[in-house]
């Protein structure tokens, strides 16, 4: 290919950004989701340094029991746009979790009861938004879990802009396609998909940690205290008044 050729495509290239869409996504394979779905999103949040863990305003839809766990499809549609939401619905496997950026909207609901039993009989996971969702009770009825930000009434536009499976924000996190999502009434964390061996080693330590502390629990005890009391003196925090114990 000369020169001239190569310009051109560039070009191309260039101009879809923003409204083009890939139908690739690398995922995670279902034994590591399996391993990961066993734990809580406050776990995993801790072993990642609390990286990697989407804002609390994004949260259940309805009254939500269980978890979903699920290698992301991402959609950014920084106008609502509902057609390029469903060529990115048309790009989801089963056990996927669609992650759509629709950048707060408030306005206009991205989602609604049909999209629901849509991907609930198609075996999407669940879907997480980061703007506007709608009914609720049809969400409910077909047992399809909703994340989003708030709730709102109206449609969204059919036309505008939006990308599918290229890396997206949501809820003040960077999601990239076949990061893994694990999410429930706790909160929603993404686990990079090269970090999910990483993540499960930790996960699994900080969970023997927890389970050691259990008898202490069950005495109605506070853990390490002797340790945090003589740390807290070391930092000059005063007992009674003072190490003396006058005031």
């Amino acid at each position: 290919m000369d020169r001239a050729a190569r310009t051109i495509d560039g070009d191309r290239t260039r101009s879809h950004v923003g409204f083009r869409g890939f139908t690739v996504v690398p995922r995670a394979s279902p034994d590591v989701i399996r391993r990961l779905a066993a734990y809580a999103p406050p776990d995993l949040s801790d072993v990642m340094n609390g990286s990697y863990t989407v804002s609390p305003a994004i949260h259940p839809l309805y009254p939500l029991a269980g978890r979903i766990a699920g290698p992301a499809v991402t959609v950014a549609v920084p106008r609502g746009a509902f057609n390029v939401i469903k060529f990115a619905m048309e790009q989801t496997q089963r056990g996927d979790v669609l992650v759509v950026n629709a950048c707060e909207i408030d306005s206009f609901a991205v989602w609604g009861g049909n999209v629901s039993k849509g991907m609930q009989r198609r075996g999407v996971a669940g879907v997480v938004i980061d703007g506007a969702a709608r009914d609720p009770e049809e969400a409910h009825a077909v047992r399809f879990p909703v994340f989003a930000r708030t709730q709102a009434t109206g449609s969204p536009p059919l036309e505008g802009p939006g990308e599918v499976n290229v890396p997206i924000a949501c809820g003040g996190v960077v999601v990239r396609p076949g990061d893994v999502v694990i999410a429930d009434t706790n909160g929603i964390v993404v686990i990079p998909s090269e970090a999910a061996e990483w993540v499960l080693e930790r996960v699994s330590e900080l969970k023997s940690k927890h389970a050691q502390i259990q008898p202490v629990l069950e005495r109605g005890e506070v853990t390490n205290i002797a340790v945090i009391i003589a740390a807290l003196r070391q930092q000059g925090f005063a007992v009674d008044g003072g190490s003396d114990g006058k005031p």
